[in-house]
């Protein structure tokens, strides 16, 4: 804890909130309990005291339902103080939000993997301990994964923030307050954004998306934005799931080409390229005859030569 932290800590008025240091055999064991020792000498706003049940990680218990393996330090001393602010005085939700935990009936279990040194990690840490606050039907676990190695890898965890719904479901990045609880109640990967596709991408991910569209039987919200998005790195990794679509669900893949046609006039050169050639990929006969047409009025030769790839890709479909 260094000496700004220190100063930020004794200035802090405190919320009488009791933390409950939980009990671990983990090595870190130790270094939880310093730091709770450490911030009792210097403030007396939270009261401390040690947990009986042990756990597997080490960590402080806010409240039941809130466990926080990390040291609240550097960026994430400031969201840990309000997270605390939080329990003791419930913060205001918007109505969507609250109307929305209001129908969370189930347990569920949210685990956050954050970094001390993470510019997006405190946002997410105060999107998710005021939903927990709010309902005790949330379990919310935040985990310092530069701290707990081995849990990020098991998780298989690339980067931070990277949140996981009952395992089964991530978001890496930022994410509002209103899909995390819309996928917690409904559990529909199709209704995801397209930033929250475009960061499961980037984590390494396109087969999840593929073999997800291809389970729900449909072509999710977000995901033709990926295809037409201004970044090239973001339609490469799409193309990826199309290439994969065309093999293993062709009908699934072709339903994207009206959306891909639709668009193209709209995009700059370098993206209505990717678009000819996903089109190549998934395109049927009536795409051949759209693209056809492109290609008697196109000019600029990399366009052209996009096309004509496109229309061999599918004569060679069709002919076989």
């Amino acid at each position: 804890m260094d000496k700004a932290a220190r100063q930020i800590i004794k200035d802090w008025q405190g919320t009488g909130n009791t933390v409950t240091i939980l009990a671990s055999d983990h090595p870190e064991q130790k270094t939880f309990t310093k730091f709770a020792e450490a911030w009792s000498a210097l403030s007396t706003g939270l009261n401390w005291k040690t947990g009986a049940t042990a756990s597997e990680l080490p960590g402080f218990a806010l409240q039941p339902n809130i466990i926080y393996s990390a040291l609240p330090m550097e960026r994430e001393l400031s969201p840990f103080l309000k997270g605390l602010e939080t329990i003791a005085a419930q913060r205001p939700l918007p109505d969507a939000v609250r109307a929305l935990l209001e129908q969370v009936r189930r347990p569920v279990r949210l685990t956050l993997y954050i970094a001390l040194q993470c510019p997006h990690c405190p946002v997410m840490v105060d999107t998710l301990i005021p939903l927990a606050a709010a309902c005790d039907m949330i379990h919310l676990h935040i985990i310092d994964g530069s701290l707990f190695t081995e849990n990020a890898r098991n998780d298989k965890v690339m980067s931070a923030p990277c949140l996981l719904l009952d395992n089964d479901f991530r978001w890496t990045g930022a994410v509002s307050e209103t899909e995390i609880l819309s996928m917690i109640l409904n559990r529909d990967p199709s209704s995801l954004s397209t930033a929250t596709l475009k960061n499961i991408l980037e984590e390494g991910n396109a087969d999840w998306i593929t073999q997800e569209m291809i389970r729900a039987g449909k072509i999710f919200n977000g995901f033709a934005g990926l295809l037409l998005h201004d970044t090239w790195s973001v339609r490469l990794g799409a193309m990826v799931v199309v290439e994969a679509l065309a093999e293993q669900a062709p009908d699934l893949g072709l339903t994207l080409a009206p959306v891909l046609m639709d668009e193209f006039e709209t995009k700059e050169i370098p993206a209505q390229g990717d678009i000819l050639y996903a089109l190549g990929e998934i395109g049927n006969l009536e795409t051949k005859a759209w693209i056809a047409q492109q290609l008697s009025r196109l000019e600029h030769e990399d366009l052209k030569d996009a096309a004509q790839d496109a229309l061999d890709a599918i004569e060679s479909r069709f002919s076989g």
